[in-house]
């Protein structure tokens, strides 16, 4: 198929109208319906442009210029040799034309009187003149149009250079964007990489995970649990419950953890089942080291310090000021509890 043929299908196809296509490309109604019906004698002027208007079509409808041009340039290299072959016929046959006038009009030849030889020398003479000047004009215009032609060529050649030139610019200038964009989205991804959550297991804890890396402006997180089987599931903030601990959930649990500055959360699931549970995207994994089968699987996220009241409240009493009930009169004296050794002996002998 014909590349017009291709970029009219393509344009009814999308249902596109010729003014459509113009107010893509700014290109005139009458070019683009004459580059459809191959009628490139719009183009007479100049056909250099032809080129630049088939690949500006082809950009706006989506078609593949690189799959067409050098049928285009095929296209328009003939059709240019075709009207230079036909302005040389044409040249030609009006030479032939006035070469077989004059004959005709020299072999035409009418008995004459003296005074009618004369005048006719005289003409003849003159005509001679006349043909010979004739001949110098269709000269001088053959040669002028052969230079004109020389001329054309060369402003096509400088147009082609021209358009090639602004074609390797704008590869240029498309080349630089991508490289922008490649480089603006891979520092968003490092910056998203960055700010994403830090899920660390607290090594001397067993399945007690510390949260770091929170964003000031994030102000909750998102837990995702899957259920391979029915079960209750129970999740605590700071010892207060923050879900439905009497439903028996199926599928995928899910629950928002309202943050606070320090804060510790506390997920038991009733009939662990390898259940995949997530923060945030981030998976985290159950220790079965001291857990039994039938137990339920309890898993500890701890934000900032967490909540260390239990442990202040606990801490706050000190070992000097606890009373163990044992008080001096129990061990008597200083010196009351030694013995002497015969005395000792003695002592041994009663029993």
């Amino acid at each position: 198929m014909a590349y017009y043929h291709i970029l009219k299908e393509r344009r009814t196809n999308l249902k596109l109208s010729i003014q459509d296509v113009s107010n893509q490309t700014r290109l005139a109604p009458q070019y683009i319906q004459a580059i459809e019906e191959h009628n490139l004698d719009v183009f007479s002027d100049d056909f250099s442009f032809v080129r630049y208007f088939v690949h500006a079509y082809c950009d706006a409808i989506g078609v593949n210029w690189q799959a067409i041009a050098d049928e285009v340039d095929m296209d328009i290299n003939e059709v240019a040799h075709q009207k230079d072959m036909a302005l040389t016929m044409a040249q030609r046959r009006m030479v032939e034309q006035m070469a077989s006038v004059q004959k005709k009009k020299s072999s035409t030849k009418k008995k004459k009187s003296w005074f009618q030889k004369h005048v006719s020398r005289t003409s003849s003479s003159l005509s001679t003149n006349q043909s010979q000047l004739i001949k110098v004009l269709v000269l001088i215009g053959i040669a002028g149009l052969c230079v004109l032609s020389v001329i054309n060529f060369g402003l096509r050649a400088i147009s082609n250079q021209k358009l090639q030139t602004q074609e390797a610019l704008r590869q240029e200038q498309l080349s630089k964007k991508e490289q922008e964009t490649n480089k603006l989205a891979n520092q968003r991804q490092k910056a998203k990489e960055a700010a994403a959550l830090v899920v660390e297991k607290i090594s001397d804890e067993t399945n007690v995970y510390q949260l770091s890396n929170i964003q000031s402006d994030v102000k909750k997180l998102d837990l995702s649990i899957t259920l391979p089987t029915k079960s209750k599931i129970t999740v605590t903030k700071d010892g207060e419950t923050i879900n439905d601990d009497t439903k028996v959930y199926t599928g995928t649990f899910t629950q928002s953890l309202e943050l606070s500055e320090n804060c510790t959360f506390e997920i038991s699931i009733e009939t662990y089942s390898d259940n995949s549970i997530t923060i945030d995207g981030k998976e985290i994994s159950f220790d079965k080291t001291d857990w039994q089968e039938g137990q339920p699987a309890v898993i500890t996220l701890q934000v900032g310090k967490g909540n260390q009241k239990e442990t202040e409240e606990y801490s706050q009493y000190d070992d000097s000021d606890y009373d163990y009930g044992y008080s001096d009169e129990y061990y008597g004296q200083e010196g009351d509890y030694t013995y002497d050794q015969n005395e000792y002996t003695e002592q041994t002998n009663d029993y």
